[in-house]
């Protein structure tokens, strides 16, 4: 039975998004919610995509192009990355593992297609292949507070310990990696299993009263965590620093692309506009889009907005001129003729999608 079949007798409701088939919810979204908090949830990640880069030169090669210091990586390791393009901007955001044989790279679809076409045209002299593995991979994501113990008795494995930190677990006749990967402000590791064996790992998982979670859930508690999305909150049109992703910026690092602005940014001690978090009174929650006043002057946009369930009130991310990014600032969102009073959260350490 496939995948969507198992979701569907779960009460599963669908939407697109990408082109791909992703659950809403399965009927009870804040009890989902719930999971993150008081147990463990398993989430689909069916739009996300693998990449493997394989060759001699693959190393050296990715290590020139993305932020991550690929080089320092042990066989087995794992590391959140951008790619930049010349003037700073993020073009994609990812995760590399480095394997024994290849490196695998994935992240939303959204963002792989691009990474996809931006790598190719990176390739000259050296000795590199790049593929898309997406359909020989795929990722499954175990998030909440019970996560590791959830993941303890479904596979008899001793998740990572540290941020992208790699355990590979045999399943079957071939390898399961469990990355260390915080979705929302709790405990969480991306499963990347190969899609043959994807029907029988939900199983398992569900078997051992891990919740499916459905998008609706997530999406309220990585808002409320301030982690952004590619495509939702960030993407071409902004610099890392302004999304806040300083975090995948490896320090003492040599030549990548966009480094120069990168460094010039970090000297000169600023951006001009900064990702924050609105705290909204009363009840309305603003659409993308949706301008931030200061005095009747624009000052921002919000990129995300939710129901809040941890405050039972609106909260969103957005972007907000550097001067006026100060916690408990006080702005308005403007929803049509409608002005709604927001709080401001700088977000000192967010975290992304990667």
């Amino acid at each position: 039975m496939a995948l969507i079949d198992k979701q569907r007798q779960l009460g599963a409701r669908f939407f697109e998004r990408d082109g791909f088939t992703l659950v809403r919810d399965y009927g009870d979204a804040p009890g989902e919610y719930d999971a993150f908090y008081f147990g463990a949830g398993v989430i689909d990640l069916a739009h996300f995509g693998v990449l493997r880069v394989e060759g001699r030169d693959r190393v050296d090669w990715l290590h020139k192009l993305v932020t991550a210091n690929v080089q320092a990586l042990k066989d087995g390791d794992g590391a959140g990355a951008l790619l930049l393009n010349a003037t700073g901007h993020v073009v994609a955001d990812l995760v590399v593992l480095r394997l024994p044989d290849a490196l695998l790279l994935y992240t939303s679809h959204r963002a792989k297609e691009k990474l996809a076409v931006s790598l190719r045209r990176a390739i000259f002299r050296e000795q590199v292949t790049l593929t898309d593995a997406s359909d020989t991979w795929t990722i499954l994501s175990v998030q909440g507070e019970l996560a590791a113990d959830s993941l303890a008795r479904a596979l008899g494995a001793s998740c990572p310990p540290h941020a992208f930190g790699v355990s590979a677990v045999k399943f079957f006749d071939s390898d399961l990696l469990i990355v260390n990967h915080l979705r929302t402000e709790h405990s969480g590791y991306d499963l990347v299993v190969e899609q043959r064996h994807l029907d029988i790992l939900w199983e398992i998982l569900t078997a051992q009263r891990v919740r499916p979670i459905g998008w609706d859930a997530l999406n309220v508690a990585r808002v409320e965590a301030g982690i952004a999305w590619y495509g939702d909150d960030f993407d071409e049109t902004i610099l890392a620093p302004e999304a806040r992703l300083e975090r995948y910026l490896a320090e003492n690092k040599g030549c990548y692309t966009g480094q120069e602005v990168i460094a010039r940014i970090k000297n000169r001690g600023h951006v001009n506009r900064l990702l924050v978090q609105y705290e909204m009174e009363g009840s309305v929650v603003p659409d993308r889009g949706d301008l931030v006043l200061l005095d009747d002057r624009e000052v921002g946009w919000i990129t995300s907005a939710v129901w809040s369930i941890a405050n039972d009130a609106p909260r969103a991310l957005g972007y907000l001129r550097r001067e006026a990014a100060q916690d408990d600032a006080r702005v308005q969102v403007a929803r049509g003729e409608t002005r709604v009073d927001a709080r401001v959260s700088t977000l000192e350490h967010p975290t992304s999608n990667l």
